[in-house]
């Protein structure tokens, strides 16, 4: 296992971290003894990094992670997420403090090393079922960052993040605070758009390189949705996410299936090979800190770990996929 420093934060975690979330179900639905069994493993092979949420399972995924690393004597670098609703506009920060404190208690620890919000980040509020909130919600007074800042002071977190999802004006715009050590970065071969340029014409968003900005303000990267929600796996029929709402605007999983029939072609890939492909493409990028991959088993944990330190795609792997990603998968 290879390691990578998160930004300027100093804290060394390896290139490919533990997924807790909801599309790969094991930390939200599997048996409790085949979720110690994947968390030992992984703990064997060198993971360090473990990302989970109360969106995940309502809370489920960070009361079985506490449990399972309090069982195992474990002390991995943890992050979690904290998603705030329309309840909380009256007191974000307060909010905030509430959302990180509830967390804590359910992975039953007194500190994490990460905290980051996992609400969508847009220039308008948005009031409907999907809530999102605007950036002075994160940076401006009694905000996000205030609230992160009380929990800091008071020896509950470590580092502070957000989840790369929503306008990517605003995203731009709490990435430019310099008050974040970190971020999740949607990230993989179909929408490859926060590592590199894309045309105008390109139909899923466009995050702007994001992740050249974020590394010129000492930030991390936390690659999510490598595999495009399973679109680039050996078996593609059980992906999809799972909630109905696609993650990232312009990458619905039909659409994306489509995608990745020709990038399986283009690469000469099958099978565990394209999603050994997609990983590696995620690491390729320097400015990563690690990619995140949810795993239904042993066995994915294996095939994850074996791109740590692998070759990169070749030139010529490179060249085929940029003309897909200039034509907008038309070619």
């Amino acid at each position: 296992m290879q390691y990578r420093t998160i930004g300027q934060t100093g804290l060394r975690v390896s290139e490919i971290g533990f997924g807790c979330g909801n599309n790969a179900v094991l930390m939200v639905k599997a048996p409790y003894e085949d979720q110690v069994k994947a968390v030992r493993h992984a703990l064997d092979l060198g993971i360090n990094f473990f990302d989970t949420a109360f969106a995940y399972g309502l809370g489920k995924s960070e009361e079985n992670l506490g449990r399972i690393l309090n069982e195992l004597g474990a002390n991995p670098v943890i992050s979690t997420k904290i998603r705030l609703e329309s309840d909380a506009v009256g007191d974000v920060k307060a909010a905030t403090i509430r959302a990180v404190e509830a967390g804590l208690a359910r992975l039953k620890r007194d500190r994490v090393d990460f905290v980051q919000l996992h609400t969508r980040v847009t220039l308008e509020r948005g009031m409907n079922k999907r809530f999102s909130i605007v950036p002075n919600d994160v940076v401006g007074p009694n905000g996000v960052i205030d609230g992160f800042k009380t929990m800091r002071d008071r020896g509950k977190v470590g580092h502070f993040g957000f989840s790369g999802l929503g306008d990517p004006k605003a995203l731009r715009e709490l990435v430019d605070s310099g008050e974040f050590h970190g971020f999740q970065c949607y990230y993989n071969l179909l929408n490859p758009s926060a590592g590199y340029p894309v045309p105008k014409n390109f139909s899923a968003l466009d995050y702007g390189q994001i992740l050249d900005r974020a590394a010129a303000k000492g930030m991390g990267a936390f690659v999510i949705r490598v595999l495009a929600a399973g679109a680039l796996t050996s078996d593609p029929s059980k992906g999809g996410g799972g909630s109905g709402q696609t993650l990232s605007p312009g990458s619905d999983y039909p659409v994306d299936l489509q995608r990745a029939e020709k990038v399986k072609a283009a690469l000469g890939v099958d099978g565990k090979n394209l999603t050994q492909a997609a990983i590696r493409f995620g690491l390729m990028n320097p400015k990563v800190s690690t990619v995140l991959v949810g795993f239904s088993n042993t066995t994915h944990v294996d095939e994850a770990v074996a791109c740590s330190g692998a070759s990169a795609l070749t030139e010529e792997q490179m060249g085929k996929i940029r003309k897909f990603w200039d034509s907008d998968f038309e070619n």
